[in-house]
């Protein structure tokens, strides 16, 4: 059985406080919050060493995780964290977005309470730091049994024909994941040109943490039983 911490972590420790329906002035504050975690960790990315970029993604994406489920909150709508995964380096941008490039979008509802199904997106998209990559083959639907996360296909930027293939993670308007006991999985390695997932090297340098039903997350302590529970 796959181990895992039983204490929440990372930006989830600010939801526990917070009742359903956010106001304003909170809302505000807890995304500036994150907004200026994810900075700061984006100026460092580039001085942050081989053992520390698995950890860094890691809080990365927790905190676009919080974010999502908070919009999903506010707006009573889903809302999802989305993560580039269109094989394509024949083109350059491409390339560099693949499995390292994320996205919080969420969807809105009307005066009358209808769920508008279209995706907004929030603010710029945010990177894992160089050489680390989301593995989708280990960060199954459900870590102990198993399953293939879901994906779909959204624009991330305001050109239409910029669209792509996506894994995603999805709360509903309560805040709840879609797929609770998902993994969240990054690895440190060098991806060859066409090569669907990177290279490790000799160490095993990965990382993840188990996504909850009510948002918070548990880290995975026993990275070396990850291969085996993945995707099947």
């Amino acid at each position: 059985m796959l181990n895992t911490s039983t204490s929440t972590t990372g930006p989830n420790r600010l939801l526990r406080s917070f009742r359903k329906g956010f106001s304003l002035v909170e809302l505000l504050a807890v995304m500036s919050i994150i907004a200026i975690l994810l900075s700061l960790a984006s100026v460092g990315i580039s001085r942050i060493g081989k053992g520390q970029g698995v950890t860094a993604g890691l809080a990365i994406g927790e905190g676009l995780l919080a974010q999502a489920r908070i919009l999903a909150m506010n707006n009573n709508a889903p809302a999802r964290l989305i993560i580039h995964g269109d094989l394509n380096d024949s083109d350059p941008i491409q390339r560099e977005r693949y499995r390292r490039m994320m996205m919080v979008v969420h969807q809105t509802t009307d005066d009358e309470g209808r769920i508008n199904t279209t995706w907004r997106r929030v603010g710029s998209p945010t990177f894992l730091p160089q050489g680390v990559y989301y593995s989708p083959e280990m960060s199954s639907a459900d870590m102990r049994l198993g399953g293939v996360l879901p994906e779909d296909r959204h624009q991330l930027t305001n050109q239409a024909a910029d669209t792509w293939q996506c894994h995603f993670y999805e709360f509903n308007g309560q805040g709840v994941c879609t797929t609770p006991g998902a993994g969240f999985v990054v690895v440190n390695g060098a991806r060859p040109s066409g090569a669907a997932q990177p290279m490790l090297g000799g160490k095993l340098d990965l990382g993840g943490f188990v996504v909850l039903k009510n948002g918070g997350t548990t880290m995975i302590r026993d990275i070396t039983r990850l291969g085996a529970v993945g995707t099947r």
